[in-house]
């Protein structure tokens, strides 16, 4: 995955993928390159130049701030189609910007089983609860990737957030003390340009009021 200076998002070389006679199997598209001020009407009017959109929605990081991207989603499959094919490179509040099919629609009945640790710990009551420590989808030939100096109470999931544009395939945030994590974490990816991609953009991320580390696990 690539990044352009509006956000963490993903490739503008995919927005070109779909070829005459290809069908989408959904009516929502990606669109990335945003301007950081673009909001969700701003996208909703661009483009409902040519369909009707029936939602739009900015991605935000876990800081609240755009990542530069969003999802749209139409009433029907050709309009989405439409997106795709003239809405790629016009202009939006002085970006050029880039349509594609979104590639997570649907895909869940197609992904393999996700696993989740969980451990046990007791709370100020003297009650028993579960926090997950870790999440995701495991394979093997997966890359790993160390991330430090996260702050106690950091879960999985926010990190799962964080790292989402990089096709995150694992989050693993250990094993908790008192009720906060270890201060690092594991995220595995199944390609090691993706890895590689969140390292280069994400080393020295302020998430949460620390700056964390991100490189690859030397122990792997």
């Amino acid at each position: 995955a690539s990044t352009s200076e509006s956000g963490l998002c993903g490739d503008s070389s995919m927005a070109s993928r779909k070829t005459t006679g290809d069908k989408l199997e959904h009516p929502t598209v990606y669109v990335g390159n945003l301007a950081w001020e673009v909001k969700w009407q701003d996208l909703k009017d661009h483009m409902n130049e040519v369909g009707d959109v029936v939602h739009a929605d900015i991605l935000t990081r876990p800081d609240g701030k755009s990542k530069g991207c969003g999802i749209v989603r139409y009433s029907k499959i050709e309009e989405a189609e439409r997106a795709i094919n003239e809405l790629t490179n016009t202009t939006l509040m002085g970006r050029q910007i880039f349509v594609r099919e979104d590639r997570e629609a649907g895909k869940k009945s197609k992904e393999p089983k996700k696993s989740a640790s969980v451990r046990r710990t007791t709370s100020n009551d003297g009650k028993e609860v579960k926090s997950t420590t870790s999440g995701g989808i495991l394979q093997a030939g997966m890359t790993s990737v160390f991330v430090g100096n996260i702050p106690w109470h950091t879960e999985w999931t926010t990190l799962q957030e964080l790292f989402s544009e990089y096709n995150v395939g694992h989050v693993d945030t250990g094993e908790l003390r008192h009720g906060r994590s270890r201060g690092w974490a594991i995220i595995k990816f199944a390609r090691k340009a993706d890895a590689e991609a969140a390292i280069k953009d994400l080393d020295g991320y302020p998430l949460e009021g620390r700056h964390i580390e991100v490189r690859l696990d030397n122990k792997a």
